[in-house]
């Protein structure tokens, strides 16, 4: 005949049935708030990343893209009056003469910024945005501190080209030769500034429309400065397809 269960070993069963049951509400309750948790993460994460984006976006489409159209609508611009003030030197044109074309050249001096791009690394950022958008936005800024380094270095050569003084007798040789190596070495920064731009707008123009308004400014200031020889958008725009041919 079996044996009865007896009184303690009943209450010992029901102890490890509640004991279980406590167990399962507690992993239950871990559970539920590690998922809440990643949950959390993962829209935390996802904010970040929009922010990013969007930063990205604007640095390049309003503040950098446009800079750069305006660098290719006067690329031309500036070519031709550097042409005309070495000729101008060299044949031994009067003081005044040289003195109204240095002071018809003009740049905008402005920066070529990666502000967004680097935010978006120190915050780890680019490995939940994914290989191939960040890959997109890595080449969109990958020559940014190159124009900006020319274009600090353009703006030491200006100041060098003005440092020509406005009185006396006959240019001297000796300021022809400082104003010869000046054009040329703003000649080589804005080759560069060209080059850049050229190679980096239709990577900038596949993340969106640049900012129209801003284009619009910026092709107003260099008119202002070069009038008709300035390039429209279109026209400067369809540079870049042709340098890629």
């Amino acid at each position: 005949m079996p044996n009865k269960p007896t009184k303690s070993t009943t209450v010992r069963r029901r102890d490890w049935r509640e004991n279980a049951r406590e167990i399962a509400i507690v992993v239950a309750g871990v559970f539920i708030a590690l998922i809440a948790q990643q949950a959390v993460e993962a829209w935390d994460w996802h904010e970040k990343v929009q922010a990013a984006e969007a930063a990205m976006r604007e640095e390049l489409l309003s503040d950098d893209g446009p800079q750069m159209v305006q660098r290719l609508a006067m690329h031309g611009c500036i070519s031709l009056l550097l042409d005309q003030l070495r000729a101008a030197v060299e044949r031994g044109a009067p003081r005044d003469e040289v003195a109204a074309l240095i002071d018809r050249y003009w740049v905008d001096d402005r920066t070529y910024d990666r502000i967004a791009l680097d935010a978006a690394q120190a915050a780890n950022v680019a490995s939940h945005l994914g290989q191939q958008r960040f890959t997109l936005f890595a080449n969109a800024y990958s020559r940014m501190g190159v124009l900006e380094e020319v274009n600090h270095r353009e703006a030491l050569d200006w100041a060098t080209l003005r440092a020509f003084r406005r009185n006396g007798g006959p240019v001297s040789d000796a300021e022809k030769d400082r104003l010869l190596g000046a054009i040329e070495a703003l000649r080589h920064d804005d080759m560069v500034m060209w080059l850049g731009s050229t190679r980096k707008m239709p990577t900038i123009r596949k993340l969106g429309q640049l900012d129209q308004g801003r284009v619009d400014g910026f092709l107003a200031d260099a008119q202002d400065h070069y009038g008709a020889c300035v390039l429209d958008y279109a026209t400067a725009l369809r540079q870049t397809h042709q340098s890629r041919m």
